[in-house]
């Protein structure tokens, strides 16, 4: 058995409600496929864990697969989306954002700088996972003390540790869309024999500017501009400047033996994006026009054009070591190098040039049992440099070193499985431009997961964790043109220290599946953006100043899964209703900014051996418990539609086709979440059409 993140991996067959955070639940019981769970010590289930854990894979993936990793996850139980356009996006967990959750890619972290800004892209193309986990709430012990938010981890298989049954395999997918014109294909190709595997994949999307109900520019915005000179037409049933092209493409290699493998692996990863919101309804008079306009043409005469290149190149290796000896069972250690750079060009010229040169290395042991007791532990290391020159360098070059230590523990004990674990870090941001900041932040954790019988059980997860301030919060000095605000660090600010605690009842096999989770946490000295009611003289930019304060995020999280009707031999109608919501105030009850608003949604499906038919039907409510200076934003529903058909051998392989269906009703959809929500809403009706060929 290999290893995870910081502990050996976990491959099991999951029961149907292992998907059950997922909107869409997509196959029954014995039709699923084998999942590997990562960063638990030894085989544990979703089910098993108190921690609350998602887990997206097969048919699933491809149906919630997006432009981006924020929008790919946007649908998950807790998880919004910081959508800044087709181009960038981050994921938003219960309520939580930025540097607060990590994202990784097979387990080290995305080395990009997407913490940065909200226009900044994640480094990760969904399009090459094979399966995206989610962790809500504090997952500091694992991935490191910024994690209080929750983790994201992209795994991608571009370093095999087995070679295909046959010797060679091979998937192609192709996708077409009508909203942005959307042409999208992957290919995938594993080979290998006894002691050898090696890994191929490339992918390439290219999207153009995506329709809108409408105006993309909420009232407020017009109004605003109708009252600037020449400003007597709008643009009409499309977001400008919004279309982007990605492509990407690795290769790896892996040596197998009897005791362990090593491998590594070659990626690269580019992409060109427009950013919405700084074209807007006042000088877009040649746009006018509806489905008539020049959607290739973004520049004018008074607008100001912003688009990001992007180019990242990385080098992972990994390796494990198995029945290492008495003291220690297995060893793993994962290693992430990146050279990453972007460029902002405002109005075809070079305005920003941002650099991060990084990597992460972790080891994990699995020590052998002491007495009842199985677990895991490890250190982690880390260093970016990072440096930015130009309009936008509002943090000054940091180079940041991180080490950490942590230890995770688990047993059983009558009806109930505990786990317990601690972690130790210390951070060090050195400036270009003021003296060096170091932290230490520890955290600990405690969880349990009682059996009640019957399939149920109960479960509770405590944490007091804390967090060492990023550069950004720390350094920053100047205007943020992406939040339209002159931002000020506080190389002063402290620890934030959370102390967090859910609790939840399951219910994990039969015809009716459920789970609900309540969590409240509790932040002393809160790190956020305080408004100073001024503006910046020069960039006439209002002024906001990292500041520190108490603050508490609670909420819950419910699903039911129920099979209605089985149909036949193999076919059944199943129903999903799900819901969540999350409440962020600071102290004082003023309320925190770009909290997503409450949601429930119902899904219905058929599904048998080769087809799966599915309609999705998802309520955002308004959201107007806003923070000072911030504007309420409209609810919203959308509805979508999805077949999937497994047509069967063809040529010596296998063929699906997808359909697709999304926002049905044409709905205008804005996400609180979204910096940019009142110039940029959701794509409109889109249509999608997707074949997979396996061989």
């Amino acid at each position: 058995m290999s290893i995870g993140i910081a502990a050996a991996a976990c491959r099991c067959a999951l029961p149907a409600v292992a998907a059950l955070a997922a909107p869409g639940l997509a196959v029954a019981q014995d039709v699923l496929e084998e999942v590997r769970v990562v960063g638990t010590p030894h085989d544990r289930s979703p089910a098993e864990l108190a921690q609350s854990v998602s887990v997206l894979t097969g048919d699933t993936l491809r149906r919630a697969l997006e432009s981006n990793l924020g929008e790919t996850l946007a649908g998950e139980l807790g998880v919004s989306s910081s959508y800044f356009g087709s181009g960038a996006s981050r994921p938003v967990i219960r309520g939580l954002a930025g540097a607060r959750v990590r994202t990784l890619e097979d387990g080290v972290d995305s080395l990009d700088v997407s913490t940065i800004s909200s226009d900044h892209a994640v480094g990760i193309d969904p399009s090459i996972a094979e399966q995206i986990e989610i962790f809500r709430g504090p997952s500091t012990l694992l991935y490191g003390s910024g994690a209080v938010g929750g983790v994201v981890n992209t795994l991608t298989g571009r370093i095999p540790e087995a070679a295909p049954e046959d010797g060679l395999a091979a998937t192609v997918d192709l996708r077409a869309g009508t909203v942005a014109d959307e042409r999208a294909g992957a290919v995938r190709v594993d080979g290998g024999g006894d002691a050898w595997a090696w890994h191929f994949d490339a992918a390439r999307r290219d999207n153009g500017d995506y329709e809108v109900p409408g105006s993309p520019f909420a009232e407020s915005v017009l109004e605003a501009d109708h009252e600037a000179p020449g400003a007597e037409e709008e643009v009409t049933g499309y977001v400008p400047n919004s279309d982007f092209d990605t492509s990407g493409a690795a290769v790896g290699v892996s040596h197998i033996g009897d005791l362990g493998f090593f491998g590594a692996a070659l990626s690269g990863f580019d992409s060109d994006y427009g950013v919405p919101g700084h074209l807007h309804a006042s000088g877009a008079d040649e746009h006018a026009g509806g489905e008539e306009h020049a959607r290739d043409e973004h520049a004018d005469e008074d607008g100001e054009i912003v688009r990001v290149a992007l180019e990242q190149r990385r080098l992972d290796l990994k390796g494990g070591w198995f029945d290492v000896g008495a003291a220690v069972a297995e060893i793993d250690f994962r290693l992430g190098i990146g050279d990453y750079e972007h460029v902002e060009i405002e109005s075809g010229e070079i305005g920003t040039r941002f650099r991060n040169d990084a990597w992460e290395g972790r080891v994990d042991l699995v020590h052998a049992p002491w007495g009842a007791w199985e677990g895991a532990f490890g250190v982690q290391l880390g260093s970016t440099e990072y440096s930015a020159t130009g309009a936008e360098a509002f943090v000054p070059p940091v180079d940041t070193r991180h080490a950490g230590l942590f230890l995770l523990e688990q047993r059983g004990f009558g009806r109930w499985q505990l786990s317990a674990g601690g972690r130790v870090e210390r951070v060090r941001h050195a400036p270009a431009t003021a003296p060096a900041v170091s932290r230490t932040a520890a955290s600990v954790s405690a969880a349990g997961v009682m059996d009640l019988g019957r399939d149920r059980s109960f479960v509770v997860n405590a944490a007091v964790a804390e967090r060492v301030p990023g550069a950004e919060e720390l350094f920053s000095y100047g205007p943020h043109l992406a939040s339209r605000s002159f931002e000020i660090g506080d190389a002063g600010l402290g620890i934030e220290t959370s102390r967090h605690v859910d609790v939840g009842l399951r219910r994990t096999d039969g015809r009716v599946r459920w789970a609900v989770t309540g969590f409240h946490t509790r932040f002393a000295d809160f790190v956020y953006l305080a408004s100073l009611g001024t503006e910046d003289e020069a960039s006439g930019l209002p002024l906001f100043a990292y500041r520190q304060r108490d603050a508490r995020f609670s909420g819950i999280e419910a699903e039911v899964f129920a099979t209605l009707v089985r149909i036949g031999s193999g076919g059944e109608l199943d129903a999903r209703v799900y819901g969540d919501l999350v409440d962020a105030e600071l102290a004082g009850a003023e309320h925190l900014p770009r909290i997503p608003p409450r949601r429930l949604g119902v899904r219905v499906q058929y599904h048998d051996d080769r087809v799966l038919a599915g309609l999705t039907v998802v309520r955002h409510d308004e959201q107007d418990d806003v923070a000072p200076y911030e504007t309420a934003t409209p609810g919203y529903t959308l509805v979508d539609a999805d077949l999937s058909w497994d047509v069967g051998s063809t040529g010596g392989g296998e063929l699906s086709v997808m359909l697709r269906a999304s926002n049905l009703l044409d709905e205008v959809a804005r996400r609180h979440t979204s910096l940019v929500k009142d110039v940029a809403p959701l794509p409109g009706r889109n249509y999608t059409i997707g074949f997979r060929a396996s061989f």
